[in-house]
């Protein structure tokens, strides 16, 4: 919860699938500030060598959300990308007599430990030195770096299935290459460049044929099962036209981490001390870089919290916010100018205003309902290894 010191107000915290819910600040150090998109923006940080990682709960789901590819692009794809290609049960062979188990397949104490007789039996995966390497030497290993990714998967897939038959649903061609095209237009207007940004990216995060079909039918299934939940009323296409087309607040921010630093710096500001220079030397925003400037934000934006919005919103140039708190953070802001709304008629971009709409509902909708399915299908983890995989897995998602 974020309130301002003067005031209890409850901040719109958004979640998408992956990723930890959107708020002001981000945890630090640094504290990321929100990206300015759409009404319900989120910090995307994406890189352009690389897919955002956006599972809520960590289960393996995939929104890839497209609004089309103009201003109101929004590269904000979802990807839990991190899992290897599904590999066997291995197995585990240990003595009574000696108190450690290793699996086959764990690090070998020398080279030519990796060579079983089990492996020359194998379709060779791999030749090294003109070894055969076979899949039993490798499983173990694929096992502990991706199962339980893997197995989050296999196990929303499985939930989606049951979703689509019990509805009478189905995922078709079309759907997946549905959902392809909108990942191409998010990318670039020109097919080209963006079918070699999204090879690289699928080199970078081993996307590989598998994996990449699945996801795309990850997608279409949750894109398909919510199009009954949405509904854009004229309040949200509003919203949306005023956060693209409204007028605009550009201020600088410090944060600290503590209520009496921030009234030593509140009381330094207001005794004419430089807010640029203070803000470089004391923020622990990612912003103190810039003395605290901040890209111009909407008061409709909802990815900044409504206490920091309600302390800023009638500010006049050169005055200060007073103390904001959000969780154990606190922050002062102060008004460098207002930016009018610009004379872009409603109608004129209501289309993509609606598409804009539509696409953020479904996303919102998606994150929801695989974070409900992705934890139905029971599991009962029979291979050591994967077993060990996933509950170290389980165990660090509780922490989150």
């Amino acid at each position: 919860m974020m309130t301002a010191i003067t005031g209890s107000t409850n901040p719109l915290k958004i979640c998408f699938t992956g990723g930890p819910p959107v708020q002001f600040p981000c945890p630090p150090p640094p504290l990321h500030i929100p990206c300015q998109t759409g009404i319900d923006r989120y910090c995307a940080r994406i890189h352009p060598d690389d897919l955002d990682s956006i599972r809520p709960a960590r289960s393996p789901v995939e929104v890839i959300s497209h609004p089309p590819a103009s201003k109101w692009k929004r590269l904000s794809i979802a990807a839990g990308l991190t899992a290897c290609a599904a590999v066997a049960g291995c197995q585990t062979n240990h003595s009574r007599n000696v108190p450690t188990r290793a699996p086959v397949g764990a690090a070998p104490t020398s080279p030519s430990d990796s060579i079983s007789s089990q492996t020359m039996k194998e379709r060779p995966l791999a030749m090294l030195e003109g070894q055969p390497i076979g899949i039993s030497t490798m499983q173990a290993r694929l096992i502990e770096q991706s199962g339980a990714e893997t197995l989050r998967e296999l196990r929303l897939e499985a939930a989606l299935r049951r979703t689509l038959l019990e509805a009478d649903l189905s995922v078709g061609k079309a759907d997946t290459a549905h959902e392809e095209a909108m990942l191409l237009e998010r990318f670039s207007s020109d097919e080209d460049t963006a079918r070699m940004v999204l090879q690289t990216l699928r080199r970078n995060e081993g996307l590989g044929p598998e994996r990449y079909a699945a996801l795309l039918w990850r997608n279409a299934a949750l894109r398909i099962l919510v199009q009954e939940e949405i509904e854009l009323t004229p309040d949200t296409l509003q919203r949306l036209y005023q956060l693209e087309h409204g007028p605009r607040m550009i201020i600088r921010i410090m944060v600290v981490a503590t209520l009496q630093e921030a009234e030593e710096l509140h009381g330094r500001l207001v005794g004419g001390e430089d807010f640029e220079d203070l803000a470089a030397r004391r923020s622990i925003d990612a912003s103190r870089d810039r003395g605290g400037l901040l890209d111009p934000i909407s008061p409709e934006d909802p990815t900044w919290p409504q206490a920091l919005r309600s302390e800023i919103v009638d500010l006049q140039p050169g005055e200060l916010s007073g103390i904001v708190f959000f969780d154990d953070r606190f922050a002062i802001a102060r008004m460098e100018r207002s930016l009018p709304a610009d004379d872009v008629p409603f109608e004129t971009v209501r289309d993509e205003i609606e598409l804009a709409a539509q696409l953020s509902q479904e996303r919102l909708r998606m994150a929801e309902l695989a974070g409900r399915l992705g934890v139905q299908p029971k599991i009962k983890v029979l291979d050591p290894v994967l077993r060990r995989a996933w509950s170290v897995d389980e165990a660090a998602e509780e922490q989150q």
